[in-house]
């Protein structure tokens, strides 16, 4: 029973702590370099290509994800063209870059902070362990145990079916035994889809 409420308190833990961190991490530590770099290309070239900037800075995303958030910017930032190459390149980390990478982070981070909330949970379920040798707790926990370890099996698919998601992102779908089309036929994908943490 400790090791699923540990479980699911780090599923949730971990989503909300990545949901937070990734704009964080985004904005401290990469769109300051973004903003210098694409104002300094922009005030020598005097051009603005945003599929350039996308495929630049986040070519590792699929090129359908990285178009449909180019060709929405394009119509968002058409006012701003005529304005210095520091307010563009803002708006272009704003609106082209962190859209493209802020998921990306979100992702790595909820699997870091998952496995370390995880390891916390294991050390204590191995403390109250002990607790497990007394005669009328011993045989509930062996009762609830079928229960428990059958919702702890459906967090640990919901994990996997993350990592699927996430390969299916990276690789845009072209891996001929995972993508979007294979997986549709799973039950289990379906009801992930619905509930995406990423998404």
């Amino acid at each position: 029973m400790v090791q699923l409420t540990g479980s699911l308190i780090s599923l949730f833990g971990a989503r909300a702590f990545s949901g937070w961190a990734a704009g964080q991490v985004f904005e401290r530590f990469l769109a300051g370099s973004f903003r210098d770099q694409i104002a300094a290309n922009i005030a020598a070239g005097g051009a603005v290509s945003l599929d350039g900037i996308a495929q630049r800075y986040a070519g590792f995303l699929p090129e359908a994800f990285r178009a449909s958030i180019v060709d929405a910017c394009e119509r968002s930032i058409s006012a701003v063209l005529n304005d210095n190459a520091v307010v563009l390149a803002d708006t272009i980390v704003q609106k082209v870059l962190a859209p493209l990478l802020t998921p990306v982070i979100s992702l790595v981070l909820f699997f870091v902070a998952f496995a370390l909330l995880r390891m916390l949970v294991s050390l204590l379920v191995t403390v109250l362990g002990l607790v497990n040798k007394l005669p009328v707790i011993g045989a509930v926990n062996h009762w609830l145990g079928w229960g428990v370890g059958g919702i702890a099996s459906l967090v640990d698919i919901y994990l996997v079916l993350c990592v699927v998601w996430a390969l299916i992102v990276i690789t845009g779908g072209n891996l001929t035994i995972l993508n979007d089309t294979v997986m549709s036929g799973s039950l289990y994908y379906k009801v992930f889809n619905v509930f995406n943490p990423f998404v």
